[in-house]
Parts: C-alpha cells; structure tokens; sequence
C-alpha cells in the first residue's frame, strides 16, 4: 500500500510504535514464506502467520461452496478483517479486507470525497449501486469504475480490497 500512500503506511507505523525498518522484515518475511518451498501452502500458510481463523463461513459460489476465513485485525482497522476465500483441498483464491460482518457500512458521501483506506471494496459496492468491478490484471489489487453526473467516469483503485485512490 505504501506505493499509493506512503504516508499513510508511515503513520499506521507509528501508530503501532513500529519502525520502518520492523515493517520491512514483517514484508519480507511474508514476501519469504510465499515464494519457499518448504513453507506452508494454501491455507496453512495464512494459519501460519495469522492463527487459526476467527470466523468460517460458506459462501456459494456458481456450482461450488467456497469457505470464507476471517482474521480479527489488531490496531488499525478493528471495524475490517482479512478474509481468505478458500476453496477444495484448502486452496486459497482470494485474500483482502472486508468489513466485519457486525459493523455498519459508513456513509461514504460523494465518490470525488472518498479518502484513501475510508472503505473497502463491498462498501463502495453496496452505497453506489451504478459502480462496476473491473480485474486491474495486478495481484491484490482491484478497481471499481464509478459513473460521474458530468458523462465521466471514476476509478477507484483498491490494494488488498482496501481504498487507495479515486481519479476522475
């Protein structure tokens, strides 16, 4: 997230009284454990650096039943946590923020407003019903398009299903 918000990540640092140089033997050693061979794969790998899951829930998905595996957050984001949408023999398709399920939506008011890591992808989903996914074609990262009143459109770029940027 730091190539999009440098800043932000820096005060998240200090606010969890962690240096820059600790945030980035955490990201190493994830960077580590996700290309070794001898790690973990698939679920056991989110196991391994998070615990067990908090919560586990079915979710249908065309012909299939996918599981949905969330983590609890400490610090930042209380009201968010990861999910990890595994699949058969515990494959993980798809990890990112989502709001806990306990947790209101936030009214997000006009999109040219919307603040970086304000929202996650559901969010702008269920408060602009016009809004469109669209697959960036980059790992751990999406976009929404939203259509402006002028005739344009807004690009909404999310990191790990969390804001980033708007661009008209």
């Amino acid at each position: 997230m730091s190539d999009y918000q440098p800043q932000l990540v820096q005060a998240a640092c200090a606010e969890l009284s962690a240096t820059h140089t600790q945030y980035m033997q955490a990201h190493h050693r994830w960077q580590t454990m996700l290309r070794s061979r001898s790690a973990p794969k698939g679920l056991s790998l989110y196991e391994a650096a998070l615990g067990p899951a908090d919560e586990r829930q079915p979710v249908p998905y065309g012909d299939a039943v996918l599981t949905a595996h969330r983590w609890r957050l400490a610090g930042l984001w209380p009201q968010l946590r990861w999910e990890a949408l595994v699949g058969t023999d515990d494959i993980v398709l798809h990890g990112w923020l989502v709001r806990a399920p306990d947790t209101a939506v936030p009214e997000l008011g006009p999109v040219q407003g919307l603040a970086p890591w304000s929202c996650v992808v559901d969010d702008v989903l269920a408060r602009y019903p016009a809004a469109r996914q669209r697959d960036p074609q980059v790992p751990a990262r999406w976009a929404v398009d939203i259509p402006a009143d002028s005739g344009g459109m807004y690009q909404l770029t999310f990191v790990h299903g969390l804001l980033q940027q708007v661009v008209p």
